[in-house]
């Protein structure tokens, strides 16, 4: 039998005893697990846990103080985090929270959440609030805050993943979490002294000049991949205080600069 037919046949055979999904799942589903996102084992027996005869996963695996051990010996294959939260902690999975003052003037006080995905706390929030509203905040993902709300959040907080810290005057913030090109027409309608955060991939068109750019883009902040040509990305790269992704020319090779130009 070639790889590829034995592939198929594991393949057809944990469909028949396994489970396979994208999201949050809770439990032990089946023998063979595939999952693209959280497993929730918090409460489940030890042996059951145990019981599991293979796993892979791509996001999160949620454990137990009782139950922290029992992975050991199941053939698994995680890409990703195994952590051992609390049973009170709620799981929230969505691709963005977003958190305004309003929004945390809604919630009651002593949240404890693990928060999946890319969180926003925007500008308008005031660090004492977010001290009220959050008594334990885990993020699997990228956090965006102000610095004031960051260190509010210290000692409450456990981060896996990005953090990027706005100063507190940080002004109208723009995020990309996709593609997005800065056409002449964008960039002109975007406010004056914008922060721009790249999560995704931004592209800028060759007619943007740079003076345009410069009065519209005071700080830019790049976790993904930028393209635009040299002049406009030398610009991008001395307002850029956290480069996490990559500069690009068009159609030229990727340049890796994490860390601070």
């Amino acid at each position: 039998m070639s790889e590829q037919e034995q592939r198929v046949e594991a393949h057809e055979e944990g469909s028949r005893t396994g489970f396979a999904q994208n999201g949050m799942v809770q439990g032990v589903p089946g023998k063979n697990i595939e999952l693209n996102g959280v497993l929730d084992l918090r409460g489940v027996p030890a042996e059951q846990v145990a019981s599991i005869e293979s796993l892979r996963i791509n996001g999160l695996v949620l454990m137990d103080k009782g139950n922290r051990n029992a992975l050991a010996g199941v053939k698994s294959e995680i890409n990703g985090t195994v952590m051992v939260a609390d049973p009170d902690l709620r799981i929230l999975v969505e691709p963005d929270f977003q958190f305004s003052q309003a929004t945390l003037e809604g919630m009651p006080s002593g949240q404890k959440l693990m928060l999946v995905g890319t969180v926003f706390f925007k500008p308008d929030v005031p660090p004492a609030l977010v001290a009220e509203k959050f008594a334990d905040l885990r993020i699997v993902g990228i956090l965006v805050a102000c610095e004031g709300v960051y260190g509010a959040l210290l000692g409450k907080m456990e981060m896996t993943g990005i953090s990027i810290t706005l100063p507190p005057d940080a002004g109208p913030v723009v995020r990309s979490m996709g593609e997005n090109t800065l056409t002449v027409d964008y960039v002109s309608r975007l406010q004056a002294d914008s922060t721009y955060i790249n999560i995704g991939e931004t592209s800028i068109a060759d007619d943007v000049s740079e003076d345009l750019l410069a009065r519209k883009i005071r700080t830019y902040y790049n976790v993904g991949v930028t393209r635009a040509p040299a002049p406009l990305l030398a610009l991008l790269k001395s307002r850029c205080p956290t480069n996490l992704g990559d500069f690009a020319e068009p159609g030229g090779e990727e340049q890796a600069e994490a860390g601070d130009p």
